[in-house]
Parts: structure tokens; C-alpha cells; sequence
């Protein structure tokens, strides 16, 4: 082990194989040593370990990987890698599959822009591993066993039929999970326009999200031949097509379907009825309506893709996607019956269309594939099908992904680093509760005056919200002269009743005084306010803005500022 620098937490290239990491503890801790020659192991729940085996040594060095080394990840990553290092034996795989991979990591002509990172390699790789080399070797048909029998015991309660061949890849928000998925749809598409008797490789391909601007920004997975790069499908931006399969992939745009997961609810069916009950009054006293039925369902969801054929699924933001083994609670700030509704919604609608096509993989994409609580399984239990993990530590280590900012000061004493750690904990039961801004608004929409208070926030998220606001003007001062737009705070809520909070100590705010006259009192932190502090007068360009998924709420777009 090495001492950390630790103004430079970067150990790794980001597209090569981390071969350092910051030694870990057996309860999840980072250490400020740096372990070299090693990766990380994969261990999937340090928590749940016995006290002493938390209280032993770091968790660095391999020997003290030995408990773990039988995890699928773990196992799956040892041989991918030893195949990868054999330079993908022919044997192995298809001739097409030898071409996509030398294409895309061995192309010594490929631009540096356009190079995959290593946490997408290991991803694609760990998927044709699985799909061509793992049904050919003893440790191969190991893990797939393995994986079927984790998949029976989470999902056959849901009955015949339940079990889909998921297949799940861990990678943090920022790796690049979008290239990762055309990447295997080419894979998928190419062979199988090559080898037509090969029931390894889809004919269509069905990508379900969990809302609908994740899915119109998915649209970069439909081929656009366009000379715009800023236009241009995933295939060709980030050089994924090799040129003599240029023209193949023009058929390719018929054989994908883009949908949010909403689509697998039956709608009201419009025009003529049809249903003998339609209209008329249930035993509650609610008016029936006529529904699609499944069949209606899948049609208008598949369009034209032929039932019975190959299917390949992509879930991408996965964790969304599993059955509950019961209704589920709500628990506050994590809206988990909600959750684990629309979660069932999800997965029963993909039930639905394998049992009319043949689904041989469903790949899912998360940077957090795991179980909600109320959801009748251990509360963020990885799903047992994970094959890859290139989580938020690994991503940091290797320059991927923004590095998030613990206060280190704190003169108001309000605030201990156990405390910073897990705030959230220490405050939730002073947090207002949700609800509570909702029955602000129907209160003022039906003429009731609601008088407006100053900002109600515990002290201690108060005190941290002033450390971040110290950093943040310090980077501020430092960062100005370089680039053209300021350093960019974000605050995130639990509700919408605390984010109204957060807003008014950050902005500043309008206060109805008790004789019923108007009080503007500016933020404290002059970069954030919203109001100029000598006149008293909102500035032109308020530079804080409050975003919330209510129904109703405003998106403030660029034109308010740079914020």
C-alpha cells in the first residue's frame, strides 16, 4: 500500500482495467492508502458481515478477496478477462462476433474521442462471454446455473411463465450505459443477419424505460445517417459500425421499438364498445370502462414485429423493474408502494410479451439494480442476477464521473463527519413532510389565504447547506476566469414540501408578516439570491431555481440563466 494523494482521488486510465484502488474495510469504509496491482473485489453486501470480521484488517490485497472469489462478478470477471487477454479465441465465437470485438478494441486507428471506456468493454464483453464461450467450459455452465437458479428464486412467485433470462450490468450514472446497449444490439443484429439458424442472436429488439424523457433520449439508438454529429445515432457518433456492414444496417430502424414501461398498461379503448359492460355501473358504483386486453396491449406496443420471433429486451434505469413478493409500505421520503407498484407493472408487462416471442436474454442497465423496501425482499439487495459491477468508487477512481464534495469545516458545531456522512438519518423526523406544499397549493387555488414563513430547515442542514456554499464560492473565484458558464450547485430532496425549503434558504423569500404586509428577505449567500440585497427587488435573471416532478410544477428552462 501507498499513501493517497488526496487532492487527486483519479488512481486509473479510464480505458484500461483499474489496477489500483483505496483500501476498503470490511463495513464499506474508504481508506486514504491506495492498494496497488490489484482491483477491488466485488462484495455485495459488507454490511451484512459478522462484527468481527468487519473489525479485521482493510480489505486490499487478494488474499483477502479468498471469501469472495466465488461471487458470479467476481468469477465472471476473472474469466472474461483471461479470454480477453487470450485475444478472443476463434474457436470461441462467430466470425462476426471476432470482427465486432477486434473492431472495437483492438482498431489501433480508432479516435481517442471515440474510444470505449473500459467499464463499457467489460460490460459487452461479459455479454457475448455469456452468450457464445460460457455453454462451452466447465466454469461457464457453472455460472449460467447459477444465474437460472437466482432468476427461479426471485421471480417464480410471480407463477408459470415469471421467470424471465435477465441478465443485469451494474454501472454508475456517467460510464456511458447508452453505448453499451448499441453495442450489443449490433451484435445481436449482425450475427444474426449472418447466421439465420442461430438462436443465440434476436431479430428485433425492444428497449423499455421508465419515463418518457429517458426514452426520446434513447432515440440516439435508432440508425440516422445524418452528417450532423451532434445528430447523429449512437452507431455511427460513437464508431461502432464496421465499414463493410455500412449497409446493412439500414434495415435495422424496423426491428427496434423505444417504449416507456406506462405502455404495458391497458388503455381505455376508444370509439366503438367493446364490451357488454361498458358504461355501466361496477358493484362499487364506479363507471366501467373498456380496456385493451393483453393481446391489444402487446400489438400496439410491438407494432409490427412478428410474434414468435427472436426478441432481445434492454431495460435501461432496471432497478424499476422486478415483482414485489408483496404489496409493499410507504416509507417516508422513498414513496416505495408506489415503486414497487410501478415496478410490478414493468416486469408483468415483459411477462406478457415472452410468453408471445422468444425472449433468450433480457439485459438490464443500472447504476443501482437492487430491491426497494416493502417489496418482500432484503431492502437494496443487489438483484442476484448481476453480472458486471463498475460502481460510483471504481467510476471516481477512474475519472469517470464527477467527484462529490463532503464539507470538511464546520465553526457552528453543529454538524460531526459520522453526522455528514448519513445527514439525512439525523434530520428526517424535523424534515417537513411530504404533503404538506400540495395542501399549500389546493389551499391558494381554492382562495384561501396562506400566509407565507420563513424557511423551516433544521439547524444542521443548515449548517451543512453553509460548509457546501463556502466550497462552492471558493471553486466559484477559482473557475471564473476559465470557463464561460459558473459552477453548478444542485440540491436534491426527498419531497417537494422540503425542497420548497431548501429554495427559500438558498434564493431568499417573500414573508406575509403577521399585519398582513409583505417581507422580502434576500438569500445570505449572494451568488445564490434571487433578490438584489440593497433594493429589495427580484433580479432579472433569478440564478436559483426550483424544479420539482409535481403535477403542475414549472421547468424553467436556460432562458432564466446559466444556472
Amino acid at each position: 500500500m501507498s499513501q493517497a494523494a488526496t487532492d487527486n482521488p483519479i488512481l486509473n486510465n479510464p480505458y484500461e482495467e483499474p489496477t489500483q484502488h483505496y483500501a476498503t474495510s470490511y463495513d464499506g469504509e474508504l481508506d486514504y492508502s491506495i492498494v496497488e496491482r490489484d482491483r477491488r473485489p466485488f462484495v455485495s453486501n459488507p454490511q451484512a458481515m459478522p462484527v468481527r470480521q468487519r473489525q479485521k484488517s482493510l480489505l486490499g490485497i487478494s488474499d483477502r478477496a479468498v471469501e469472495y472469489e466465488s461471487h458470479i462478478i467476481n468469477l465472471l470477471r476473472k474469466e472474461v478477462k483471461d479470454w480477453r487477454s487470450a485475444g478472443y479465441p476463434s474457436a470461441t465465437i462467430t466470425r462476426v462476433t471476432r470482427e465486432l470485438l477486434d473492431f472495437w478494441f483492438a482498431n489501433t486507428d480508432r479516435h481517442p474521442e471515440v474510444q470505449l471506456f473500459f467499464a463499457q468493454r467489460e460490460a459487452i464483453e461479459t455479454a457475448i462471454w455469456l452468450n457464445e464461450v460460457a455453454p462451452k467450459s466447465n466454469v461457464g455452465q457453472h455460472i449460467l446455473g447459477c444465474l437460472e437458479t437466482a432468476r427461479s428464486e426471485h421471480m417464480s412467485h410471480g407463477g408459470p411463465g415469471s421467470v424471465l433470462p435477465r441478465i443485469a450490468f451494474k454501472m454508475a450514472t456517467g460510464t456511458g450505459k447508452t453505448v453499451v446497449m448499441a453495442a450489443l444490439i449490433l451484435y445481436h443484429f449482425f450475427n444474426r443477419q449472418e447466421y439465420r439458424q442461430d438462436g443465440r442472436f434476436a431479430d428485433y429488439f425492444l428497449i423499455v424505460t421508465p419515463g418518457i424523457t429517458i426514452r426520446n433520449r434513447l432515440s440516439v439508438l435508432r440508425p440516422n445517417k445524418t452528417t450532423e454529429l451532434e445528430l447523429q445515432d449512437y452507431y455511427h457518433a460513437r464508431w461502432l459500425v464496421p465499414g463493410n456492414r455500412e449497409q446493412e444496417i439500414d434495415s435495422l430502424n424496423a426491428r427496434i421499438v423505444i417504449t416507456n414501461y406506462h405502455q404495458f398498461e391497458p388503455h381505455t379503448l376508444q370509439g366503438n364498445k367493446r364490451s357488454p359492460t361498458d358504461g355501466k355501473l361496477d358493484a362499487n358504483g364506479n363507471r366501467q370502462e373498456a380496456k385493451e386486453d393483453q393481446a391489444q396491449v402487446i400489438k400496439r406496443v410491438m407494432g409490427s414485429f412478428k410474434p414468435g420471433s427472436r426478441l432481445l429486451i434492454i431495460n435501461d434505469e432496471a432497478h424499476h423493474c422486478y415483482l414485489p413478493k408483496e404489496k409493499g409500505r410507504a416509507v417516508e421520503g422513498e414513496n416505495t408502494k408506489e415503486e414497487n407498484a410501478r415496478a410490478a407493472v414493468w416486469f408483468s408487462g415483459l411477462v406478457q410479451i415472452a410468453q408471445r416471442f422468444k425472449v433468450s436474454t433480457v439485459y438490464d442497465l443500472s447504476a443501482t439494480p437492487y430491491y426497494l423496501t416493502g417489496s418482500g425482499f432484503e431492502p437494496y439487495s443487489l438483484f442476484p442476477w448481476v453480472v458486471s459491477d463498475f460502481g460510483l468508487i471504481e467510476s471516481i477512481e477512474s475519472g469517470l464521473v464527477k467527484i462529490p464534495f463532503l464539507p470538511e469545516s464546520d465553526n457552528t458545531q453543529e454538524l460531526t463527519e459520522p453526522v455528514l456522512r448519513d445527514l439525512y438519518e439525523h434530520v428526517k423526523d424535523q424534515l417537513p413532510k411530504k404533503g404538506q406544499q400540495t395542501l399549500k397549493t389546493e389551499a391558494k387555488k381554492e382562495g384561501r389565504s396562506v400566509p407565507e414563513a420563513p424557511p423551516n430547515l433544521p439547524s444542521q442542514v443548515q449548517a451543512a447547506l453553509d460548509m457546501l456554499y463556502k466550497h462552492y464560492r471558493d471553486q466559484h473565484d477559482r473557475m471564473r476566469d476559465l470557463f464561460d458558464h459558473p459552477p453548478v450547485f444542485i440540491a436534491v430532496c426527498n419531497n417537494t414540501s422540503v425542497s420548497k425549503e431548501v429554495y427559500k434558504h438558498l434564493a431568499g423569500y417573500e414573508w406575509t408578516t403577521d399585519d398582513g404586509g409583505t417581507r422580502v428577505v434576500p438569500s445570505r449567500f449572494p451568488l445564490f439570491s434571487n433578490y438584489d440585497s440593497v433594493t429589495l427587488q427580484p433580479v432579472p435573471k433569478p440564478p436559483t431555481l426550483l424544479i420539482d416532478n409535481k403535477p403542475g410544477s414549472r421547468y424553467t428552462t436556460s432562458d432564466r440563466g446559466p444556472w
